[in-house]
């Protein structure tokens, strides 16, 4: 299901019995922060610093995929093993942001808004917008990626790995599908024009949301009204490099739902898996979900094929 716009040292994770009642059909998925973080409104697309003690997520006080949904960017800081109660970010509130992303240097934050860009002959779109943090630890005021990067169709929960390169989703002519993955490459201090991640992950449906590990060589990605697909809201599903190659994607079978499952997001030292769900088809609210992931990686690295 497209959202955006209506669409580790983690260190060791202590759950409470009242964590556990986020367990889903038995399987160790677990709802996080249930009260602070994920409540009664709708919570996803997590993002967290490399030492995990700083987290931005978007937040809207409106039904789930509803016409419209408002979002803003929310920040919570780990002290002392317990989260603080999340507060809007200076820069967030007016207009619809949504899809943060924290840099592995945690100097950049990413994220979709459909704020009016400098140029004012421009039409308004969902872009990537970026703000750089100031010496004082403050963001300061955010930028839009230019184009080609943005484009006045709708760009996608952008991602980037350890070297730079930045990873999105768009619906933008041109692709192979209702919206397609595309890599901008990091090279010589800017990145390039973006490239569309080809037919072994793209399809004639739709790609959407998206996470990427550290070193580029894991994806783990929504797909919508796929034959595997759970849903035909959006399934998550993975893929890992080879060489220059990305094996066929896998449905994670044990994580999708019968709603919406998107927005993964993995944490720095590949040990965990944070991902939103809206648990059922029609469900109003979704969530902030998180599950061991080692053991998922080696199962589907395991059954992994090359096209």
């Amino acid at each position: 299901m497209k959202m955006g716009h209506s669409k580790i040292g983690i260190g060791s994770l202590l759950f409470s019995a009242a964590i556990c009642m986020g367990c889903r059909d038995g399987r160790n998925v677990l709802k996080f922060e249930p009260d602070l973080i994920s409540t009664a409104s709708v919570e996803y697309s997590s993002t967290f610093s490399r030492t995990g003690e700083e987290l931005y997520f978007a937040r809207s006080d409106q039904e789930w995929g509803s016409a419209g949904m408002k979002s803003t960017i929310y920040r919570a800081v780990k002290r002392n093993g317990k989260w603080s109660t999340p507060k809007i970010v200076s820069f967030s509130g007016e207009f619809e942001d949504s899809d943060p992303h924290l840099s592995g240097d945690g100097k950049t934050l990413y994220f979709i808004s459909n704020r009016p860009g400098a140029d004012p002959t421009v039409p308004v779109s969902a872009d990537i917008w970026m703000a750089k943090r100031e010496p004082n630890g403050a963001w300061g005021t955010p930028t839009a990626l230019p184009y080609p990067l943005n484009s006045e169709h709708t760009e996608y929960s952008p991602r980037t790995d350890s070297r730079g390169n930045l990873y999105f989703a768009s619906d933008r002519p041109g692709g192979l599908g209702q919206g397609d993955l595309y890599v901008s490459p990091f090279k010589n201090g800017k990145l390039g024009a973006p490239l569309n991640m080809g037919h072994t992950l793209n399809s004639a449906t739709g790609e959407w949301n998206l996470g990427i590990n550290d070193k580029g060589d894991l994806l783990i990605f929504e797909a919508s009204q796929r034959k595997e697909n759970v849903s035909s809201y959006g399934d998550l599903y993975i893929s890992f490099k080879e060489g220059d190659h990305w094996t066929v994607p896998q449905n994670m079978v044990e994580l999708n739902t019968s709603g919406s499952d998107l927005y993964p997001c993995l944490t720095h030292d590949g040990k965990h898996l944070y991902f939103t769900s809206s648990d059922s088809l029609k469900g109003k609210s979704a969530n902030i979900y998180v599950v061991d992931f080692e053991g998922l990686y080696r199962r589907y690295k395991q059954r992994s094929k090359t096209p």
